[in-house]
């Protein structure tokens, strides 16, 4: 009978070895009772087998302590797992080591330890119950085969892996209370605009664009529920088109991201966004594409009200940027490209959208609101004379983005809205009416001079100008070169009078 046994498990060997040839041993255990291994790591689709004395169970589990599947046999048996990774085991036998019968025990009656005699006895050490084997398996084992080396010696078969039921979908990121509630309204006489409260290790502040604040008197703050906000100070960027309102603390102010490095590409963005049909506030998703030192770039779709609006980093809920644009001109327009940064004639929309960022300021400037807007109002007015001019010399109306939004059509008469305009028209109609030729030439000459004095109106003081802020100064030089163009476009005239006589009659 011992002969049998002794051929049969040596038959059953050889077969084993023969059949799983494309194998490597990765870890192997022993022990007794129960135990956790440490973790170990397997590339590829792998098994767990195992030799033992009596009924054990075994489990694999996850790093976080999910069971990905167990069994149980006696004397010989095997698991089977498709997957690598890092895991553990969990084994019990049923059985508990024995206590160690060299521990010191710690009764203080007990008399001085005796000499040790010249031949101790050993101290037996716990039987080993089972030994493992973490076998990884080699490529021509099928992805869905369930090994069962040691069948039969199995009470219970294996648990095969089931394919695990994947987590439900995460519903995508929306925009929180707090956030809804930091937008801020800011309306002025001439403009309506976005902004929100957000707080810093500096303070706690309204943040907005600051051409929104140019040339718009009687400024005032509300919240999305009509609560009216009092500014204590106004300061803004000297490197870009940046302001920020100080208030007094608000605990619905958005926090502040100061770290520059805490945003990456791919990272995902959160923007409040108006709806502009019924005026419902939605939080637009986008991944961030592109990182400057001043800006960041998004992939999110936004409207012109979303100006001002935060741009929030969705893993933190800290606020990285403002909502700025980059107006669209009308290149083909050889005025307009000198004033690359007013909207072109014709031109209402605002685009592409992006993050100003909201630290690593150059230099902050502090804003006295009387001055800045007496300031911004007389470049406005300049502005407008010169916009009046060059839609009498070049037939366009010129237009502010609202003027489009309310009146889509080209306008041809928005010259007439200037004064000095409307009566250097009346004189040559006066002069040429009824004449020849020659006489509308020389009443053409005379509006010719009153056109240069209309271009040379106010140049002299802006000029000499000059302002505290960079954004004034920054727009006076942008204003002089758009009056420089028409200035020279008026001198070209001089030697073309019957071009200017065409316009005035075709107006």
């Amino acid at each position: 009978m011992r002969w049998f046994l002794f051929w049969l498990l040596s038959i059953t060997a050889l077969c084993l070895t023969a059949a799983n040839a494309d194998e490597t041993i990765a870890q192997e255990f022993s022990g007794s009772g129960s135990t956790t291994t440490a973790l170990f790591k397997v590339e590829g689709k792998w098994e767990v087998r195992w030799n033992a004395r009596q009924v054990v169970s075994v489990a694999v589990m996850t790093p976080d302590g999910t069971i990905v599947a167990g069994a149980a046999g006696v004397l010989r048996g095997s698991l089977f797992v498709p997957v690598g990774g890092q895991y553990y085991l969990k084994i019990s036998d049923g059985t508990v080591a024995p206590p160690n019968s060299t521990a010191p025990t710690s009764s203080t009656n007990n008399p001085p330890p005796a000499p040790i005699p010249p031949s101790p006895e050993p101290v037996s050490e716990p039987a080993i119950a089972w030994h493992l084997q973490v076998v990884e398996l080699g490529t021509s084992v099928p992805a869905n085969a369930a090994l069962s080396v040691y069948t039969p010696f199995f009470i219970e078969p294996d648990s095969a892996v089931a394919p695990s039921t994947p987590p439900p979908v995460a519903p995508p990121p929306t925009l929180t209370d707090k956030q809804i509630h930091a937008l801020v309204t800011i309306t002025g006489h001439n403009a309506t605009g976005t902004g929100f409260l957000m707080h810093s290790p500096d303070g706690n502040f309204i943040v907005t664009t600051l051409h929104l604040l140019a040339a718009n008197p009687n400024l005032k703050i509300a919240t999305d529920s009509g609560v009216q906000l009092t500014t204590v100070s106004l300061k803004a960027a000297a490197d870009r088109d940046l302001a920020f309102f100080t208030v007094a603390k608000n605990p619905g102010a958005l926090p502040l991201a100061t770290d520059p490095n805490s945003i990456k590409t791919e990272d995902q963005v959160i923007i409040p966004a108006i709806d502009p049909h019924d005026g419902s506030l939605t939080g637009r998703l986008g991944k961030v594409i592109g990182l400057a030192p001043q800006q960041i770039d998004f992939d999110v779709q936004l409207g012109s009200n979303s100006e001002g609006a935060p741009v929030i980093d969705v893993k933190t809920g800290n606020v990285l940027a403002m909502v700025g644009a980059v107006k669209r001109v009308d290149l083909s327009e050889t005025i307009a490209q000198a004033w690359p940064t007013n909207p072109a004639p014709g031109s209402a929309g605002i685009i592409p959208y992006y993050g100003l960022r909201l630290t690593g300021i150059k230099a902050w400037e502090n804003i006295d609101p009387a001055r800045f807007q007496s300031e911004t109002l007389s470049l406005k007015q300049f502005h407008t004379d010169t916009r009046c001019l060059d839609s009498y010399l070049n037939g366009h109306h010129r237009r502010s983005i609202e003027e489009a939004e309310t009146n889509p059509r080209p306008v041809n008469g928005y010259y007439l809205t200037n004064a000095k305009l409307r009566r250097a028209i009346e004189n040559y109609k006066h002069f040429s009416v009824g004449g020849d030729q020659n006489q509308r030439f020389e009443a053409a000459r005379e509006l010719l001079f009153d056109l240069i004095g209309i271009a040379d109106t106010d140049v002299a003081t802006l000029l000499d100008w000059n302002s505290p802020y960079t954004y004034d100064r920054a727009k006076a030089q942008e204003e002089l070169a758009y009056r420089k163009a028409l200035r020279k476009e008026l001198d070209d005239m001089s030697d073309n009078i019957a071009h200017l006589d065409n316009i005035a009659r075709t107006r």
